[in-house]
């Protein structure tokens, strides 16, 4: 585990002295009289193991060179120096950051000191190549380091720059880094010649916090907001109604979300973040998924859910399992729990076997085709048989060359009808009176 400084460098020179302004800076308690550079005083207050600079061909990379050589004591090359001075000095915009010679600086000072030289960001283009210059972080950081974010000199954009940096290693590339401080030196805000160092890595935080929320609502995923909650039982709560949530554990599920209404009163006195973010999301959540009270509809609600956040999957499945779990309710067919090798839903799925069987033999008929009842009854098998398929297939990953697409649009029309059909319990229980299917089948049992 290393502790690395990531900073940006400026111009700014004193045109007399051609150095940086020197400061105090008091850090936490401890003031740190006339430094030229801040880092020269986080690298020391906070023991840094290295430290990377960001800044452009006008930075002052001559200062940083002449600095770091005495410090470390190196070799001290003038004609490098003026070199570079020579560069820096007659910079502008549109200098090409390759006339700066930056290799020689890297290599005088490898595995201690870093320099990053980036174009001035004026426009879009060089937004995105200033993106991939400083990405090469990622070949710098590794798991488990502890990094620190300076933003007191260079453009301001280097602030955005180190936020982008920083969520887009812990979120695409996964380096298990943690951001222990975000520092600013406000100059402008000097008591007695000292200038205070503020962290401001609420804002960091405030970040994780947002992006937490959002995964939540989104995709019911509470495990990054989980880890800033304080309050252990509100924590493992949320934790239990995510796993249930990503196993499709209905009957976890729906436990996860009556705790969670109990813990009112705790989400309510969440602090900080928490307290602006938490309580609205789980509402909006419990919200939607508590009203239900029948299981079936639930699993219903829940399909539309899925469609939502594409995890088509999800959906079919909850789909599928509506259905039988409406039959199985609205005929008050019994489970077939005494016996382990039958599936306890069983009479349900035979009872829509039976209408797909009767719909089959009978829709070549004119007047059975026109019918509206049959109609009707024709869109609980119809939804039910493709569901079916469509489980069977994602379980045994087959699936059709083209079928995903095609799949994907119907889905969303089932999602758009399922919670009215499983609301009629009238009519399937008038047509199963007429048919006396169900009759049939509890009279083989």
């Amino acid at each position: 585990m290393s502790r690395v400084l990531i900073a940006g460098i400026g111009g700014g020179k004193n045109k007399e002295t051609g150095t940086y302004r020197v400061a105090n800076y008091k850090i936490e308690d401890k003031v740190y009289e006339k430094r030229s550079f801040i880092t020269s005083a986080l690298e020391e207050h906070y023991e840094i193991d290295k430290t990377i600079f960001i800044g452009t061909t006008g930075s002052m990379w001559d200062n940083l060179y002449e600095y770091y050589c005495n410090r470390y004591d190196k070799e001290y090359d003038e004609n490098y120096h003026l070199e570079l001075m020579g560069v820096i000095d007659n910079a502008t915009m549109d200098t090409d950051i390759y006339s700066l010679n930056i290799a020689k600086f890297n290599e005088t000072f490898k595995n201690k000191i870093l320099a990053i030289v980036t174009k001035y960001g004026m426009n879009e283009l060089e937004i995105f190549e200033n993106f991939n210059l400083i990405i090469q972080l990622q070949n710098e950081l590794k798991d488990g380091d502890e990094v620190y974010l300076d933003i007191t000199h260079s453009f301001r954009s280097n602030a955005f720059w180190m936020f982008l940096v920083m969520n887009y290693l812990t979120d695409v590339e996964d380096k298990k880094i943690t951001v222990k401080a975000i520092t600013y030196g406000m100059l402008e805000a000097q008591k007695e010649g000292v200038a205070p160092v503020v962290d401001l890595n609420a804002f960091y935080k405030i970040l994780q916090w947002i992006k937490g929320a959002n995964n939540f609502k989104n995709y019911g995923n509470s495990y990054l907001i989980e880890q800033n909650i304080e309050n252990e039982k509100l924590s493992k709560k949320l934790r239990n109604f995510s796993d249930a949530l990503n196993m499709n554990y209905i009957a976890s599920l729906r436990q996860s979300i009556n705790s969670l209404k109990k813990l009112e009163e705790d989400i309510e006195n969440l602090d900080g973040p928490a307290k602006l973010i938490i309580p609205k999301v789980i509402k909006d959540f419990m919200d939607r998924f508590a009203t239900e009270e029948k299981d079936y509809l639930f699993q219903a609600e829940l399909a539309k859910w899925h469609f939502e956040q594409k995890r088509y999957a999800m959906a079919y499945i909850n789909i599928n399992e509506s259905i039988i779990g409406f039959i199985m309710d609205a005929l008050d067919l019994p489970l077939l729990t005494g016996d382990k090798k039958k599936d306890e839903n069983k009479l349900a799925k035979d009872w829509l076997n039976m209408i797909i069987s009767r719909h089959e033999t009978n829709k070549i008929y004119p007047n059975f085709k026109v019918d509206k009842d049959n109609q009707e009854l024709h869109e609980y098998i119809k939804i039910f048989e493709h569901s079916r398929r469509v489980r069977n297939e994602i379980a045994h990953s087959i699936g059709g060359k083209d079928s995903a697409v095609n799949d994907i649009n119907s889905l969303k029309n089932y999602c758009e009808k399922i919670i009215d059909l499983l609301k009629n319990r009238d009519f399937i229980i008038k047509k199963d009176e007429e048919l006396g299917f169900s009759k049939k089948l509890l009279k083989n049992l």
